[in-house]
C-alpha cells in the first residue's frame, strides 16, 4: 500500500491536463450504477438519505457505519466493545442484520449463508462513501438476500477530477486512534483518475480484552468520458479484534447474580447494578469470577472480583479474537447512450477469509468428539482448549441494469446472477491436559474436529416501473423473480453420542426455492407535498444455522412478508415534518421457542402469524440561518399472534409448552427518539444529539425480568473549518473536531441474551424463573479529537 500512495503521489504531482469530463454527466454516471437498487424522491417507500458531507463527518470518529444509520429512524445499533468500533450489529424496525439487505454500487454485500453484514469487516467505509440509502421495510427490488426489515445501498463516492490528498488523525479515550489517508491523481490524459484511500482504527475497548485493529483499503481506476465511465474498484478490510460476544454476565456457569435466585437479594437485575458492584467491564472470554465455599468473591469495598484465565505454562490467556480478511472486487460499465436510455453492467468477486479463536475451560471432551483415559485408565471428562473455527469464501456474479426515461415513464429491469462457494473447519490448538494433548495434537499439530463445505446460487430477475401521470401523480409497479439454490455437506461441529464414542453431525442439505416478489404504489408530488402509499410482498429462505442446529429436524420452511406503508411529506421554506405508517404482517416467521434439537441448540421454527405496525415521524426547522432542530420518532408495536414457548424445566431436562396470545416480538422497542440541535456559523458547527430507547424484551414472553430497561443518552460534537488561503501553499483546508460519546455518563445495556428455566422445587416457579442475562453494554462518557488536512 505504501508504494501506492509513494506512485499516486507522483502522479498527482505530474496531473497537468484539464478537465475534459462534463460534471453533470459523470454525477448521472454515478446515479446509474446504483439505479437498480434505490428510489426517486417520488417513491412510494420510507426512505432517508444520507448524503458525502454527513459521511465524512462521521469517518472521522472510527465508528462503524450502523451508528450513523441510528440517527435515522427506527434503527438500533450496539458494538461487542462499547465503544462502537470493530464487532457492530443493528436492526431496523425490530429486524436483525440477517433480515437487512446490504448493497455496495448495487453488488449484495450480505454473506450468502448467514445472510448478514459483519460490519466489523468494514471499518472506515464511511470515508469511501458518496452517499447511502436507507430503505424501511420492504422497499423496492434489490440484489441478493431479502429485504424484511429494510435495505440500505452504499454508493462509492465518484472519483475526483481535481487533483487531491486528504489526511485524517483521531485519538480519543480507550487509546482509541484512527488514521488515514485518500488521494485522486485528477484527470490524466483527460479522461482517467487513479484514486486509493487507507484507513485504520486501533482501541484498547472498553470491555476488557476487546482491544483489537481493523482497518480497510481502496484503490479504483475511472476512465471517465460524457456517456459512458468504466471503473474497476479493489476494497478490502482486515481485523483482529478482542471479542466480548457473551457480553457482561451476571454470574457463571454454575450460578447467577441475578436478584432473588433461591432467595438471595443481590439487588442486581440490570447492567447498571452489576456496573456499580465492580463487573462493568466483565467478560467471560477473558476472566472469569472468583468463587469460595461461601459463592461469589467481593472485595474489600463489596465489589466481586474476578482473574484472568491461565494455561498449562502459567501465562494469562491473552483474549479471544476474530480474525478475518475480505476483498472486493467489482468492475463496472455505465453507459448513457442518449438522454433516455441507459445501461450498468457489474462483474464482481469477493474473497474472505478469516477464524476466531477461542478458550473453552473446563469444557467436556465430548463437545469436540472426544473420549479420553488417562495413563492409569481414569476417565477424563474435562479440559481446557483452544479452538480455532474459521471460514473461507468466493462469491462472484454479475449484475445489470438497463433504464428508460421519458417525461412521463421511468422504467428499470435488471438481473442479478450470483454464486458463492465457501468452507468451514475447526481445529483444537490447544488442550491444557497434557497426555490428551500428546494424544490429540501429536507433535504440536492442530487437531481438526469438523469441515465441510457450502455453495448457494442466487439468480434474480426484475422489472420495475414508474408512470407519472396527470402532472403530479406517479404510479409504481415492480416485481422479482428470484431462485435460490443451497447445498451443504461434510462435517459438522456438532456431535451425536454412538456406542463409546461420538460422531460428527453429517451435513447432506441440498435445498431450491423459488420466490415471486410483486410490488406496487401510488404517490402524489406537488411543490412541497408528497403523499404516498405502496403494498409490497416478499420472501426469504433459512440461513444456514436454522439448517445446521436443527439436526434431525426439519429446516423451517420460508418466511413471507405483506408490507404496507402509507406517508405525508411536506418541505417549506425552512422546516420540514412527515409521517409514514407502517403494517408488516409475517407469514412462518423464523422464532426460536426454547426447544432445542437432538444436538442440544437452539431449534428454529414457524410461527404462523406475527406483525409489526407503527408510525415513523420526522421534523426539522431551521429558524435563523446558523440554527437548526431536527428530530425523528419510531413508534411501533410487535406481535406474535399466538406462540407456543417450549419453557425449560429442570435445567433442559424437560419442557413445558406455556401459550402466549398476544406477546411482544424481542429486540423490538416500541418508541426510538432521536432529537438533534446543529449550530452552525461560518467555520464552526456544533451538534447536539440526544436519543431513546423504551424496553426491549429479551425472549418472546414479554416478561419485565427477561428484559433490558429504557434508556437515554446524548452525544455532542464540535468542529471548526479553516480555509488557509494562500498562507499555507498546497493545504486547501484544515477540519479540527472533538466528540463527546455518552455526555451524562449512563449506564446501560444497548442489546443482551437471556436463559431461564423452571426449577419448582427449589423455588423458581414459572412467574420466578431462574434466570441469566449477558448485557451488551456501551461505554460511559467517552471522547475523540480529530483533525483532517486536505491539499
Amino acid at each position: 500500500m505504501k508504494k501506492i500512495f509513494l506512485f499516486s503521489a507522483a502522479l498527482v504531482c505530474a496531473a497537468g491536463a484539464k478537465a475534459q469530463v462534463d460534471t453533470l454527466a459523470n454525477q448521472q454516471l454515478e446515479e446509474v450504477v446504483v439505479a437498480g437498487v434505490r428510489v426517486q424522491k417520488t417513491a412510494p417507500y420510507a426512505v432517508a438519505n444520507i448524503k458525502k458531507n454527513e459521511l465524512e463527518t462521521f469517518s472521522k470518529g472510527g465508528r462503524e457505519l450502523p451508528f450513523l444509520f441510528s440517527q435515522t429512524p427506527g434503527v438500533l445499533a450496539w458494538g461487542e466493545n462499547g465503544l462502537g468500533t470493530g464487532t457492530v450489529a443493528m436492526r431496523i424496525r425490530g429486524a436483525a442484520g440477517s433480515r437487512i439487505n446490504v448493497t455496495l454500487d448495487g453488488v449484495a454485500l450480505n454473506s450468502p449463508e448467514d445472510q448478514t453484514v459483519f460490519w466489523a469487516n468494514m471499518n472506515s467505509y464511511a470515508s469511501l462513501l458518496g452517499s447511502v440509502q436507507i430503505q424501511r421495510g420492504i422497499g423496492t427490488s434489490t440484489n441478493g438476500d431479502g429485504a424484511f426489515g429494510g435495505s440500505v445501498s452504499l454508493a462509492t463516492g465518484a472519483p475526483d477530477t481535481k487533483p487531491s490528498v486528504e489526511l485524517t488523525g483521531s485519538y480519543g479515550s480507550y487509546s482509541t486512534y484512527n488514521v488515514g489517508a485518500k488521494f485522486s491523481t485528477g484527470l490524466l490524459f483527460g479522461h482517467l483518475v487513479f484514486d486509493g484511500a487507507y484507513h485504520e482504527t486501533t482501541t484498547d475497548g472498553y470491555i476488557h480484552g476487546t482491544g483489537g485493529r481493523s482497518g480497510s483499503y481502496y484503490g479504483g481506476l475511472t476512465w471517465l468520458d460524457d456517456r459512458f465511465r468504466i471503473s474497476y474498484k479493489n476494497i478490502g478490510n482486515f481485523e483482529k479484534t478482542g471479542q466480548a460476544w457473551n457480553g457482561v454476565v451476571t454470574g457463571n456457569d454454575d450460578l447467577t447474580l441475578m436478584d432473588g435466585t433461591y432467595g438471595a437479594k443481590t439487588g442486581i437485575s440490570t447492567y447498571k447494578d452489576l456496573y456499580e458492584r465492580g463487573l462493568g467491564k466483565y467478560n467471560p472470554l477473558y476472566e472469569y469470577l472468583l468463587t469460595d465455599e461461601k459463592g461469589f468473591v467481593k472485595d474489600a469495598d463489596g465489589n466481586y472480583t474476578t482473574a484472568r484465565y491461565t494455561m498449562r505454562d502459567g501465562s494469562y490467556w491473552n483474549k479471544t479474537t476474530d480474525n478475518f480478511y475480505q476483498n472486493h472486487n467489482i468492475l463496472s460499465f455505465a453507459f448513457q447512450p442518449s438522454a433516455h436510455w441507459s445501461h450498468n453492467i457489474a462483474l464482481h468477486y469477493t474473497y474472505g477469509f478469516g477464524y476466531y479463536s477461542e478458550l473453552k475451560q473446563n469444557a467436556k471432551f465430548a463437545k469436540f468428539g472426544l473420549t479420553f483415559y488417562d495413563k492409569d485408565g481414569n476417565f477424563i471428562k474435562k479440559s481446557d482448549f483452544v479452538r480455532k473455527k474459521g471460514l473461507s469464501q468466493h462469491t462472484y456474479g454479475i449484475v445489470y441494469n438497463l433504464n428508460y426515461k421519458d417525461e412521463h415513464w421511468n422504467v428499470l429491469g435488471g438481473l442479478n446472477l450470483q454464486q458463492f462457494r465457501g468452507g468451514h473447519f475447526g481445529y483444537l490448538t490447544y488442550i491444557k491436559n497434557e497426555e490428551a494433548e500428546a494424544k490429540f495434537r501429536p507433535g504440536g499439530a492442530d487437531y481438526k474436529y469438523y469441515d465441510s463445505d457450502a455453495r448457494k446460487f442466487d439468480y434474480s430477475g426484475y422489472i420495475k416501473a414508474n408512470y407519472r401521470f396527470a402532472a403530479y401523480w406517479n404510479i409504481f409497479a415492480d416485481l422479482q423473480y428470484r431462485h435460490v439454490e443451497y447445498k451443504t455437506d461434510g462435517l459438522n461441529d456438532k456431535f451425536y453420542k454412538e456406542g463409546d464414542g461420538y460422531r460428527n453431525q453429517l451435513l447432506d442439505i441440498s435445498e431450491r426455492y423459488d420466490f415471486v416478489n410483486p410490488k406496487a404504489g401510488i404517490s402524489y408530488y406537488r411543490g412541497g407535498h408528497k403523499a404516498y402509499a405502496s403494498i409490497a410482498y416478499a420472501n426469504r429462505e433459512p440461513e444456514r444455522n436454522n439448517f445446521t442446529d436443527n439436526g434431525s429436524y426439519p429446516a423451517p420452511t420460508p418466511e413471507r412478508m405483506m408490507d404496507v406503508e402509507l406517508g405525508y411529506q411536506y418541505n417549506g421554506r425552512n422546516w420540514h415534518a412527515g409521517v409514514n405508517l407502517y403494517y408488516m404482517y409475517y407469514n412462518n416467521q423464523f422464532v426460536q421457542t426454547g426447544a432445542q434439537s437432538d444436538i442440544g441448540e437452539n431449534l428454529t421454527t414457524n410461527i404462523e402469524s406475527s406483525y409489526r405496525m407503527g408510525a415513523e415521524l420526522e421534523a426539522g426547522w431551521s429558524p435563523l440561518s446558523w440554527l437548526t432542530l431536527e428530530g425523528n420518532a419510531a413508534l411501533s408495536r410487535n406481535i406474535i399472534k399466538d406462540f407456543d414457548e417450549m419453557a425449560s424445566e429442570n435445567w433442559d431436562d424437560s419442557y413445558r409448552q406455556i401459550h402466549y396470545s398476544h406477546s411482544s416480538l424481542a429486540f423490538s422497542p416500541s418508541a426510538i427518539l432521536n432529537g438533534f440541535l446543529n449550530l452552525h456559523y461560518k467555520g464552526i458547527e456544533a451538534v447536539w444529539h440526544t436519543n431513546f430507547v423504551s424496553r426491549q424484551y429479551l425472549d418472546n414472553t414479554e416478561n419485565a425480568t427477561r428484559s433490558l430497561p429504557c434508556y437515554s443518552q446524548s452525544n455532542a460534537s464540535v468542529s471548526y473549518t479553516l480555509h488557509p488561503g494562500k498562507r499555507f501553499v498546497g493545504l486547501k483546508e484544515a477540519v479540527f473536531g472533538i466528540s463527546l460519546n455518552n455526555v451524562f455518563n449512563r449506564r446501560y445495556a444497548a442489546s443482551g441474551w437471556v436463559y431461564s428455566t423452571i426449577l419448582d422445587s427449589d423455588g423458581h416457579p414459572n412467574d420466578n424463573r431462574y434466570t441469566q442475562i449477558g448485557f451488551i453494554p456501551m461505554a460511559g462518557f467517552n471522547m475523540m479529537g480529530n483533525i483532517t488536512l486536505k491539499f
